[in-house]
């Protein structure tokens, strides 16, 4: 009788491996501290998950410390090629353990140096307005003033779902809420647009957040997303959210242009959503490009008209 094929046994994780170096830093000071020295929880939630997978003796966990180099590492990033978003996140807490690593001696060279990943293709993407409208009239309830919400105040997930009617505080006559980002522990005050106001005014008021489950409960950050993507995913009339790839992070980059296109500076804007202001720049870039070229048209179809009636008029003189 024929044995089944044995499957291949790899290295056993020792203090010579990457895994144990993973383990360091993830005992160490730095990942412990809280923000702005160290890490916010869901950042470190999100990397912590992604260390746990490179981790695995069939990944980079196994390789020696001494050993591990660029070239190993790179042949781990195109072996998720086809998760642009898993990559970027590793990438992100590789060259963090990286710089922790090696100023403290306990790696021998840089491993990121030169390593490529595939853009990723929606994750941060600017909704258009279009694209808000289709969420707004055929997503779920719940999700649909998730929706609304993210693409007028340019907040991330963690803050939407703690965002309640006790956060409202009202300055120089406006109404805005007040957010403690769960990220960055930065203050700010995100005023009230008119066409927020008139749907929070369609909302049920009742104590705490105003985002809530179609069953009463309370939302967290993942169960948002997961949550959105399977409505993307599995609603037809969201075939062109889906088609593109669109989360609800990408709303903070349509807030950015939505008050671009109102006639907010790059600062203005920064200070409304709680935002740097190079991101702003980086969110709005395209926007910015397309407005510009629009005026040119206009410009240069309105000289022309100007200069065929100059020249009628010239004419018939």
């Amino acid at each position: 009788m024929a044995r089944e094929p044995q499957r291949p046994k790899y290295a056993r994780v020792t203090e010579d491996t990457f895994a144990s170096l993973i383990r360091l830093f993830m005992a160490s000071p730095k990942w412990a501290l809280p923000p702005p020295k160290g890490y916010a929880e869901n950042t470190k939630t999100s990397w912590g998950g992604q260390l746990a997978f490179m981790s695995r003796p069939d990944c980079l966990g196994a390789i020696s410390v001494q050993e591990i180099r660029p070239s190993l590492v790179q042949a781990f990033f195109d072996g998720i090629a086809d998760r642009p978003g898993k990559q970027e996140t590793s990438l992100a807490v590789l060259r963090q353990l990286e710089k922790w690593a090696i100023v403290r001696e306990l790696l021998p060279r840089q491993i990121t140096l030169g390593i490529e990943i595939t853009k990723s293709d929606g994750g941060h993407t600017p909704w258009s307005d279009a694209h808000v409208e289709t969420a707004e009239q055929h997503a779920r309830g719940d999700l649909a003033r998730a929706v609304t919400l993210a693409a007028h105040t340019g907040q991330r997930g963690s803050d939407l779902v703690r965002m309640g009617p006790t956060d409202v505080e009202t300055f120089d006559g406006i109404d805005g809420i007040n957010v403690i980002q769960q990220k960055t522990k930065r203050q700010v005050w995100v005023p009230i647009t008119s066409t927020l106001a008139a749907a929070m005014a369609t909302w049920e008021r009742r104590p705490g957040p105003f985002l809530r489950r179609l069953d009463g409960g309370v939302w967290t950050r993942k169960a948002l997303y997961t949550a959105w993507v399977y409505e993307r995913d599995h609603n037809p009339d969201l075939a062109a959210l889906r088609a593109l790839g669109l989360v609800p992070h990408g709303l903070r980059g349509h807030a950015c242009v939505r008050l671009l296109r109102a006639g907010a500076n790059t600062r203005q804007i920064a200070d409304m959503v709680g935002m740097s202001e190079d991101m702003v720049k980086r969110y709005t870039r395209l926007s910015a490009q397309r407005e510009n070229a629009s005026a040119a048209v206009y410009h240069l179809e309105r000289t022309l008209r100007e200069r065929e009636t100059s020249m009628t008029d010239k004419n018939a003189g």
